[in-house]
């Protein structure tokens, strides 16, 4: 027996011993910026089978990676035919298997919703239409949100309520009939301005999403858009009132909030501002199911700056990211932040082949596996697309 125990541990001793299994981060598709798109601006969904779908936006195109690492062209969008251009946000999926997804230019002239088959084909579903000075809303942003009828959600970053420079913005449901309602319209004061998807809902019916300006008028920083604010974090209950759960002061609580938010199990949302915390690089903050607001980590230079994309947790409570700029290479970094605020960098981006400027989140699929875009490869060539990526645990 005394021999048995000793053996187990020393097992036990040599598997302890042995190094930490290190991440590798491979480059799956490398955009040409010619025949098959360029500057992927939305993360990447990934369907039962393994296939990963992604946008890119000039030249516009909804793209396809098979299992084997394929690239195809599902759906060409800068032509007359489809009546869009510009594509960004991530996609989402409905159980037939259909793509739908946000453009920024559209026959109407202030983007679409759009719809694309596995087939590739192409149907608008519904087309904002153009003018800086009107009360239409204007400028689908960020992703959408689909019910089980049907109804998709999203938000529209400009339009309608002009106190705000080219409008204050509204979150809009469109059924699926194609009619279109507007379920709240910002006002650029305290209820904050210019949303941004994707929508997140609880199991009550209640969204959650953030606002980019707006609700703390004397916030000093202003970074995207030119309205007084840094945004705020709101709740849209089902009869449409609206809560704001935290107001961005841009300081060490943060500013300009760019991305869609992650509600976990216990209830709590977590989320990104692009600006705020140390030297305006940005932070990650919770909101706890009982409103606190708590800042779980700042950036700072060589961890990433300014975080533009959603978050994906693990079961572990881990949160996974990016920032599109900062690092050891100023050319942005995926990151991996723990309970207890622990920053850990993934990857620093070289610009070379591994990409530069990472503008969405990422998905993470049961396995662990994190999958993400690039909008340029800086050191290569100015103009070169971006890529594809994975990191594998």
């Amino acid at each position: 027996m005394k021999t048995v125990v000793l053996a187990i541990m020393a097992l036990a001793l040599a598997v302890a011993m042995q190094p930490a299994r290190a991440q590798t981060f491979t480059v799956l598709h490398q955009f040409d910026s010619q025949n098959d798109g360029a500057e992927s601006e939305g993360a990447i969904l990934r369907d039962v089978h393994g296939n990963l779908y992604g946008t890119t936006a000039f030249p516009g195109t909804v793209f396809k990676i098979n299992r084997k690492g394929k690239e195809s062209i599902l759906a060409a969008m800068d032509s007359p035919a489809p009546g869009l251009s510009a594509p960004s946000g991530t996609l989402i999926q409905d159980q037939a298997g259909n793509l739908y997804g946000v453009a920024e230019g559209g026959a109407g002239g202030a983007g679409v919703v759009y719809k694309v088959s596995l087939k590739g084909q192409t149907t608008i579903l519904f087309a904002f239409q153009g003018g800086l000075h009107t009360e239409t809303p204007k400028g689908p942003a960020g992703g959408l949100f689909m019910d089980k009828s049907g109804n998709i959600f999203g938000a529209a970053q400009f339009g309608n309520n002009q106190t705000c420079r080219i409008g204050c913005g509204s979150i809009f449901q469109l059924d699926p009939n194609g009619t279109l309602d507007l379920l709240y319209k910002f006002t650029g004061g305290s209820d904050g301005g210019n949303p941004i998807g994707p929508l997140v809902q609880d199991a009550h019916g209640n969204f959650y999403g953030v606002a980019q300006s707006g609700g703390d008028l004397s916030c000093p920083e202003k970074f995207l858009i030119r309205r007084a604010g840094c945004g705020v974090v709101f709740k849209l209950a089902a009869n449409g009132e609206l809560t704001v759960l935290h107001t961005f002061s841009g300081g060490k609580d943060g500013a300009v909030p760019q991305a869609g938010l992650l509600l976990d199990a216990a209830g709590a949302l977590f989320g990104t501002t692009f600006g705020g915390g140390n030297s305006k690089h940005g932070t990650v903050f919770k909101i706890a199911k009982d409103g606190t607001y708590t800042v779980v980590h700042r950036l700072t230079d060589k961890e990433g700056e300014n975080p533009n994309g959603g978050l994906v947790e693990d079961p572990a409570g881990n949160l996974y990211g990016t920032a599109q700029l900062g690092g050891a290479h100023s050319l942005g970094t995926v990151f991996q932040l723990s309970q207890d605020g622990t920053l850990k960098v993934l990857h620093a981006f070289k610009g070379l082949q591994d990409g530069a400027s990472p503008f969405a989140g990422l998905f993470r699929d049961d396995a662990g596996h994190l999958y993400g875009t690039t909008v340029k490869n800086f050191l290569i060539q100015i103009v070169q697309g971006g890529n594809v990526f994975e990191i594998t645990p």
